[in-house]
């Protein structure tokens, strides 16, 4: 992706809350995490540090302020600690990883991240449970979603795809977490093909076929 020209944009332009400000705040974070990470493939460790930490910015120019609930820190920090790892900085890498499970969030995306940190932390019970939960909660949006659909009028019919595409996201960060590759792949493909804007199941993918 052209990371660069993006980030850019974004730092020249100055956001209006009524612009979708906290849409906006995503697209920054996810921006400069697919820059960081590669800088992290090509190893060039240093710069995705610098993207890591600045996707923990609320820049003034995007009109969001900094949430209670760490927005995407957990997520975040995961990578700010994977980097600490590779350079050998075992200390920092740790306080990373406690600080992305610090947050007490419900589940989401974010779950995987702290699903990670606390294998990182050799803290396997507690990162099973969590993927359990990602499965658990999954699972049952999945199954709720034909009803979802059926009540929803005809102009919420768009959303509604999107809930469900996110409910086989999450079914196959669930997966990835307790290494059923197949079965991950299968629900990211799922996620895509109802949304196909999906970027989390996109990258995954994408990461996938490394």
């Amino acid at each position: 992706g052209n990371y660069d020209k993006a980030i850019d944009l974004l730092a020249r332009h100055h956001f209006h809350i009524w612009e979708g400000g906290g849409r906006i705040h995503n697209v920054y974070v996810d921006t400069y995490l697919l820059r960081g990470q590669e800088h992290f493939d090509g190893r060039r460790y240093r710069e995705a540090l610098k993207d890591y930490e600045a996707a923990l910015d609320y820049p003034e120019n995007l009109e969001v302020g900094r949430p209670s609930h760490g927005g995407r820190a957990s997520q975040v920090y995961y990578y700010i600690g994977t980097v600490h790892e590779a350079l050998g900085e075992v200390k920092k890498a740790k306080e990373s990883y406690e600080r992305s499970v610090f947050f007490k969030r419900g589940w989401s995306e974010l779950s995987y991240y702290q699903g990670l940190a606390f294998r990182k932390l050799g803290r396997i019970e507690e990162a099973k449970q969590i993927f359990e939960g990602l499965l658990n909660f999954g699972k049952k949006r999945v199954e709720a979603a034909p009803s979802m659909d059926f009540f929803a009028k005809f102009g919420e019919r768009q959303s509604a795809r999107v809930r469900r595409a996110n409910a086989h996201y999450l079914l196959g960060l669930g997966y990835l977490g307790m290494f059923k590759k197949d079965e991950a792949r299968r629900e990211f493909k799922e996620a895509l093909d109802l949304n196909i804007n999906h970027l989390g199941a996109k990258q995954q993918l994408l990461r996938m076929s490394d």
